[in-house]
């Protein structure tokens, strides 16, 4: 079997051309690429970025105030117009705050999936109270985040306190359970797309809010797009066989105190969930938690009457039991206790497009939810009691009982004898070759007609502890299982589950406190990474996961820092190479980056080693981006950035020696003030724009044509054998340039 670094280079799959011009490097897979990245010849870079713009235009000078002075010591050039902003956004971060904010993001993302199955009377009542979609729309909100600290106890037994912990509600009725993976008629990531093109839409508006430049680049580092992007990227994944973060851990049947037959409902919804209408499909394991609820009516209902119901029902089904109670009556703004319910923000991009976006309620008021007081403390206490006390230390117990029952045995002596026999002389299959004649794999438990294993042999149960592990947060466990299960998943072929054992494999190990990113440990990563990418794309066509897997890479190794934020470069190159972006992602992407090259610091004691200059041409790409999507605050939060990097390193008058690069640098913040022009409605012939001395009649004639217009990367000047900048930065991606840092 070829392996995947000796197989030809992965092309996008067929299944998906969204049809977005590159603009990074042309160069296929990166193998040339693996030692560096693209970089600023030295001659282009030994000066500050670009001349002095044009005068700033009188009539609008309130619009366009230009900085006073930089906050760096040499004296620079007049700087990039901050274009009606009021705190542009850098695409710097920091490893501090907002780099733990990213990670716990991706942390959130992996959350226990909880099913909700209530019965019809209980549905009626929450409507009552304004919610459309019934219990499920009620509490869906409240499990994204557990209120206080929840502790976890690991695989040997240390705990350790969370306070960015939650779960995922889910309706068990929903159609995520029916559709068969794959099978989705519009692509995700053009669903993604048009999520960030709404946000970028001025005049669009997303769950009754409306979001502006200033808004999205409000923040000082990472701007609210790009969370947005990742955090959409994160949940586009539904329910699917080859992992289990999105089963369900536990789920909870709920009926009300209306009812007239409590008990016997429950027995009905029960076997509803087993082998009924919500029954779940073939490859979810059936064996899960089940939690009862009773909601009591405060308003109408006698409280003593529901307390002998809620004993019953703990004589009946046990301890995983709770007494919710709640008013029936619709709470109003006006109401002395009226509070707001919380915004949900794990939103797939489906739901974010369609009108399940808008109000859950219809006020009189903005549009928002609110309840009462008494409700929303009967919630979280309701949610905490939940997840504390039955879904993690359900969750706790199972990776114990399959550590000890079925990883213990594999690990050992005779699980690796038996797998090798199976691989080499197919002995130990037993009773499961049957599977093998079916199309199976060399353990025989793998269904290749239908693409999954089944959910009691030990492979699914070997990759659903490890999901456990992954998301009780015990990431040597979990690292150590999907590395276990790699060759198991290659030896039958399943190349999906082969493709995610191995992305979540370095993701585990990322997250694992390792001390700091060897050269071997990075090696061994990218290694990991780079078959994950190669399976998702060549074997499986699925383009999504692929995507996934490369945005988590290059955060998790920024947040390592030192050598390992030049991989995260070239994993997000490799995502813009792919094609797998839009062209708002492309914009994104460029600006990651350009911060994972500002984050690399220099070697200590000594005054090279950082990335301080391709930082900057990553944000001057970005900028360019930008503009032809006619988003002029963004392009100019990103040359102002650029500005700063490059002062930072450049000594010398501010001018780059080549007239080429100076050209391109003014015609695009030229081009930015015109953009600005055009997106605030004014004339350009009442408003004079001073002439670019350096720009042609045919950049002029590109800049005022909007719709039409290209690209200022191909800049006029390539046609008579000037520079160009695309072509510079392909000559320039040479380990060799990367002594010129040093400088």
């Amino acid at each position: 079997m070829t392996s995947p670094g000796d197989a030809a280079p992965v092309r996008p799959p067929p299944s998906f051309s969204p049809g977005v011009p590159r603009v990074a490097s042309k160069s296929r897979y990166p193998d040339q690429r693996r030692d560096s990245s693209p970089a600023l010849d030295a001659d282009l870079v030994e000066s500050r970025i670009g001349a002095s713009p044009p005068p700033p235009l009188a009539s609008t000078t309130a619009e366009l105030p230009l900085r006073s002075a930089s906050p760096h010591a040499r004296s620079l050039r007049p700087s990039t117009p901050q274009l009606a902003r009021s705190s542009l956004g850098s695409p710097i971060e920091g490893r501090g705050e907002v780099a733990e904010d990213l990670r716990s993001l991706i942390l959130r993302a992996f959350s226990p999936v909880v099913g909700v199955y209530a019965s019809v009377d209980t549905d009626e009542l929450v409507q009552q109270k304004g919610f459309k979609g019934g219990f499920w729309d009620l509490i869906r909100p409240f499990g994204e985040n557990v209120p206080g600290k929840l502790v976890i106890r690991d695989s040997v037994g240390a705990s350790r306190g969370w306070d960015d912990y939650g779960v995922r509600f889910v309706d068990l009725g929903s159609s995520q359970w029916a559709s068969v993976p794959g099978t989705e008629r519009v692509s995700p990531l053009t669903q993604v797309e048009e999520v960030l093109e709404k946000q970028l839409n001025p005049d669009g508006s997303l769950l009754g809010g409306t979001l502006g430049a200033k808004d999205l680049l409000s923040f000082s580092s990472t701007s609210p797009l790009y969370k947005m992007f990742l955090r959409q990227l994160l949940s586009v994944a539904t329910a699917t066989p080859h992992e289990t973060f999105r089963h369900p851990v536990a789920s909870i049947i709920v009926i009300s105190s209306r009812n007239t037959s409590p008990l016997e409902t429950l027995r009905r919804l029960y076997a509803d969930t087993s082998n009924g209408d919500r029954r779940l499909p073939g490859w979810i394991h059936p064996e899960y938690l089940r939690y009862y609820v009773l909601v009591h009516d405060e308003d109408r209902d006698d409280i003593t009457e529901s307390t002998k119901l809620y004993d019953q029902m703990k004589r009946h089904f046990g301890l995983h039991c709770h007494l919710l109670r709640l008013r029936s009556n619709q709470c109003v703004v006006t109401d002395d206790d009226s509070v707001q319910v919380p915004e949900c923000e794990w939103l797939s991009p489906s739901e974010r497009l369609s009108d399940q976006a808008a109000p859950l309620v219809d006020l009189d008021t903005d549009g928002l939810p609110y309840l009462f007081d008494s409700d929303v403390t009967a919630i979280k206490a309701f949610v905490r009691e939940l997840v504390a006390q039955s879904v993690v230390p359900f969750m706790e117990n199972r990776v114990s009982v399959w550590n000890d029952q079925v990883a213990s045995r594999r690990r050992g002596f005779s699980g690796r004898f038996m797998s090798m026999s199976r691989r080499w002389a197919g002995f130990g299959s037993g009773s499961r070759s049957s599977f093998a004649g079916a199309g199976g794999g060399a353990s025989g438990n793998y269904d290749s007609g239908h693409g999954f294993y089944k959910p009691g042999v030990p492979e699914a149960i070997l990759r659903k502890m490890a999901d456990f592990a992954f998301m009780l947060r015990d990431w040597k466990l979990a690292a150590s299982t999907y590395e276990l299960l790699r060759s198991d998943y290659a030896n039958d072929k399943a190349w999906r589950y082969h493709a995610g054992a191995h992305e979540m494999c370095a993701v585990s190990t990322l997250l694992g406190p390792i001390s700091g990113p060897t050269k071997a440990k990075l090696e061994g990563i990218d290694q990991m990474l780079e078959t994950a990418c190669y399976s998702y794309l060549t074997r499986c066509s699925d383009a999504p996961n692929a995507l996934r897997c490369l945005c988590l890479a290059t955060e998790l190794l920024k947040f390592r820092g030192g050598s390992a934020v030049e991989s995260a470069a070239k994993w997000a190159m490799r995502a813009m190479d792919l094609g797998l972006v839009g062209s708002i992602g492309q914009g994104l992407l460029s600006e990651r980056i350009s911060a994972c090259y500002a984050a690399r610091n220099p070697v200590t004691g000594v005054k090279w080693g950082s990335r301080r200059r391709k930082a900057g041409m990553w944000s001057v790409l970005a900028a360019d981006l930008w503009l032809k999507l006619g988003r002029p605050s963004l392009a100019s939060a990103c040359l102002e950035e650029a500005e700063r990097l490059y002062a930072d390193v450049l000594d010398g008058d501010g001018a780059f020696p080549m007239p080429e690069i100076q050209a391109f640098i003014d015609n695009l913040r030229h081009a930015v003030k015109v953009e600005y022009l055009e997106t605030r409605g004014l004339d350009t012939q009442d408003h004079t724009v001073p002439a670019d001395p350096l720009e042609t009649e045919e950049t002029s004639e590109k800049l005022d044509r909007r719709k039409n217009r290209r690209s200022l990367m191909t800049n006029p000047l390539d046609s008579a054998g000037g520079f160009n900048l695309e072509q510079g930065i392909r000559d320039n991606d040479n380990p060799a340039n990367d002594d010129f840092e040093r400088a």
